[in-house]
C-alpha cells in the first residue's frame, strides 16, 4: 500500500469514529425512548383536580349519613387561632390556669371579646381551659362518637415491564366535641373532628411488596362555616431495590371552607419510575373526598446515575 491509499484509508477511519461518536452522544442525550430530550424526566408533581358534584348541604354529608342531627349553625365560634403563631399567650393562660399543653396536643385558641378558650387534646378527652379577666377554670370534655366506616379498594394498571398491582385501606371516623360556651348558661357549640387514613400497598407482579404508603389527616370542623384546623402525618415503607427520590408533605385550609392533606412521591429503579400523589379532606359541611394520582413508566429516560433518580 502507497502513502497516498494509507493516508485516504485514515481519513476514511477518522471519519467514521467521528460518526460513531456522534452518534453515541446524540443517543444519550436524547435518551432511549424517542421524543424525549435530554434532561427530561417527565413530571417531578402530579396536579390533582377533586370533582366535587356534591352539594354542601346536610343531606350530602356525613352527619346525614350516620344519623347526627343537624347542628344549629347559628352557633358560632371567633376563628380558631394556631397555638404556633399565639405560644405566648397560650402558655401564659394555660400557666394561669395550672395546665399544660404541647404544641402537639393543643388545639387552638378561640378569643372572644370578653373572654378567652383553650383547647387541649388528651387523647381520650378535651381540656377546654376558660380565661375570663383574672379568673380561669377548666372543663374536663368527653369526646362522641358520630360514625366511622372503613373500606378497600383493589386497582393495577400495566407498565412496559410487568404489572403493579395496588391495594388501598381507607378508614374515616367522625366525633363530636360540645364545646362550652364562656358566657353565662353554658351553652354548647358543636366541633366535630375527623379522622382520615389511607393505607396504599404497591405490589410486584409476583405479589412481593414494593411499598406501603400511610396517608393520615385529623380536621377540626365547625359545621357550615369552616374547617378550623388541619394536621396530618405520612409514613412509607420501601423496598430497599428502589430509592425515594422526591417526598412532598403538606396540610392546607385550616380557617377556610376546605381543609386537605397532600402526600407527592418519586421512586425510582434504574430506568424505571412510580409517580405518587395522594389528597384527603373534608368540607365544612364534613364531606369527606380524597383525590388520587398514581402512575409508573418504564424506560422513560436513561438515569446517569444507579438510583434512577437524575435524568
Amino acid at each position: 500500500m502507497n502513502l497516498t491509499d494509507r493516508r485516504h484509508w485514515e481519513k476514511i477511519l477518522v471519519a467514521v469514529c467521528c460518526a460513531v461518536i456522534i452518534s453515541v452522544i446524540v443517543l444519550f442525550a436524547i435518551g432511549p425512548d424517542t421524543g424525549f430530550s435530554a434532561g427530561t424526566c417527565g413530571l417531578e408533581t402530579m396536579p390533582i383536580n377533586y370533582s366535587m358534584d356534591i352539594q354542601p348541604s346536610f343531606e350530602e354529608s356525613l352527619l346525614y349519613e350516620y344519623g347526627e342531627r343537624e347542628p344549629d349553625r347559628n352557633l358560632t365560634l371567633p376563628p380558631l387561632q394556631q397555638y404556633p403563631e399565639h405560644k405566648a399567650l397560650i402558655d401564659t393562660l394555660m400557666g394561669q390556669a395550672g395546665v399544660t399543653g404541647s404544641p402537639d396536643s393543643v388545639i387552638g385558641l378561640f378569643e372572644f371579646p370578653d373572654a378567652r378558650l383553650i383547647l387541649i387534646d388528651r387523647n381520650t378527652s378535651v381540656t377546654e381551659v376558660i380565661v375570663t379577666g383574672d379568673k380561669a377554670r377548666t372543663v374536663n370534655l368527653t369526646l362522641a362518637l358520630v360514625g366511622s366506616r372503613h373500606y378497600q379498594t383493589e386497582k393495577s394498571w400495566n407498565p412496559k415491564r410487568g404489572t403493579y398491582n395496588f391495594s388501598s385501606e381507607n378508614s374515616v371516623t367522625i366525633t363530636r366535641l360540645d364545646i362550652v360556651d364562656p358566657h353565662p348558661g353554658n351553652a354548647t357549640v358543636p366541633l366535630y373532628i375527623v379522622n382520615k387514613t389511607e393505607t396504599e400497598q404497591d405490589f410486584y407482579p409476583n405479589g412481593r411488596s414494593l411499598a406501603t404508603i400511610t396517608t393520615s389527616g385529623t380536621f377540626y370542623v365547625l359545621y357550615g362555616q369552616r374547617v378550623e384546623r388541619v394536621t396530618g402525618t405520612t409514613a412509607v415503607v420501601l423496598d430497599p431495590s428502589w430509592k425515594q427520590c422526591i417526598s412532598s408533605f403538606e396540610t392546607s385550609g385550616s380557617g377556610s371552607s376546605t381543609g386537605s392533606v397532600t402526600q407527592t412521591l418519586k421512586f425510582a429503579r434504574s430506568s424505571e419510575r412510580m409517580l405518587w400523589s395522594r389528597s384527603i379532606g373534608t368540607s365544612a359541611y364534613l364531606q369527606v373526598y380524597d383525590a388520587a394520582m398514581g402512575g409508573t413508566s418504564s424506560s422513560q429516560w436513561k438515569s446517569r446515575d444507579s438510583s434512577g433518580c437524575t435524568c
